[in-house]
């Protein structure tokens, strides 16, 4: 095994360990997004995760309580294996397997945080043990942090981040309004019971749900059309569909440092946006196209929506077009993308 040197002055070899299947999970959007900008500026990626057609390929059980330990010894198995790249970017999941490995071979590497846990019970408490101890591993060994929001940071550490949120391709996107007296609201995304979305069904609003998860079948019980999701490629066309996009989450500490890949996915398309305050987004709240409201907080919910729906088509339109700005300006890729690359850079030089 050798170790690559940086292609030309400031070009970077990486190595990007996952714990998400590329070929299949909605999630790899953001993931491919970044990946793909930094490969765009001279960079190249190659990916460690349990996706046999990408990259190296490493095990991850499915069994309940089997897919951290086995995930683990597959990726220190698997680092020994390769050609050391010049860095790595090795998410939460993947620390305690990534970095005695990338020690002994002189790798530096980021602490990628994308997605901390979300699960409830037993799960979510053995999840948050391992994302505890990744972020303990990763302030000791470390050259720094990529996190999507200043909320996944304690100021009293002393690490170095940066932040990377949910961007998007917006030249993907082309708003096409079509005539319609009353707008249309959308949810796009991961329908699972953590989320409450049934909530959105109870207040009585008409929404028109896109994903898969375990509540759907709650929702269309309670009479909601719920449309199965699309592919990374139809979310343009089917966004282009819609007026105003919902994001409502319940109160709970997790979603507190949400930075939500749905939003800005939402004003690329051209979209108003009623979403509940999350880190994230509320360096924004000023902005005329979006409406935060407090976590799990139904009424003020409800209000928000109602009183933009009561403002009207034209108006609507008129703010959504402010949004589709508001995206090629703040969350397209090649914004959101350039921390990272100059830390990257930096840390190497």
């Amino acid at each position: 095994m050798g170790r690559r040197t940086l292609i030309g002055d400031n070009m970077a070899s990486i190595l990007w360990i996952t714990h998400r299947d590329l070929s299949v999970d909605l999630t790899q959007t953001s993931r491919l997004g970044i990946a793909s900008e930094l490969e765009k500026r001279g960079h190249s990626i190659s990916w460690m995760s349990p996706t046999e057609s990408v990259g190296n390929f490493v095990f991850r059980s499915q069994k309940l309580g089997f897919g951290h330990s086995t995930f683990t010894r597959s990726i220190r198995k698997a680092i020994r294996t390769i050609v050391s790249p010049d860095i790595a970017i090795v998410e939460w999941t993947a620390v305690e397997g990534a970095y005695r490995e990338l020690q002994l071979l002189s790798v530096p590497w980021i602490l990628m945080d994308r997605s901390p846990p979300t699960s409830r019970g037993i799960a979510g408490r053995i999840q948050r043990r391992q994302y505890q101890k990744a972020w303990k591993i990763g302030k000791k060994f470390s050259i720094g942090a990529a996190v999507k929001s200043k909320f996944h940071i304690n100021s009293s550490d002393d690490l170095e981040y940066v932040i990377v949120p949910g961007g998007v391709d917006c030249s993907i996107f082309s708003p096409t309004p079509l005539v319609r007296e009353t707008p249309v609201l959308l949810y796009l995304g991961s329908i699972s019971k953590v989320r409450e979305l049934d909530r959105l069904v109870q207040m009585g609003l008409k929404v028109r749900f896109i994903g898969s998860g375990d509540a759907v079948g709650k929702i269309k019980t309670l009479g909601a059309q719920v449309d199965n999701p699309c592919s990374p490629k139809e979310v343009p066309n089917v966004l282009s569909q819609g007026d105003i996009g919902l994001l409502h989450l319940p109160n709970r500490t997790e979603w507190k440092g949400a930075s939500p890949l749905k939003v800005s996915e939402y004003a690329a398309a051209g979209m108003c946006v009623i979403s509940s305050n999350v880190s994230g987004l509320s360096e924004f709240s000023d902005e005329e196209w979006l409406t935060l409201v407090p976590l799990g907080d139904d009424s003020g919910f409800l209000s928000a929506t109602n009183e933009l729906i009561e403002l009207g088509m034209d108006e609507i339109r008129r703010r959504g077009e402010l949004a589709r700005q508001w995206a090629i300006q703040n969350r397209d890729w090649s914004v959101c993308v350039n921390d990272l690359e100059n830390f990257i850079v930096n840390s190497l030089n």
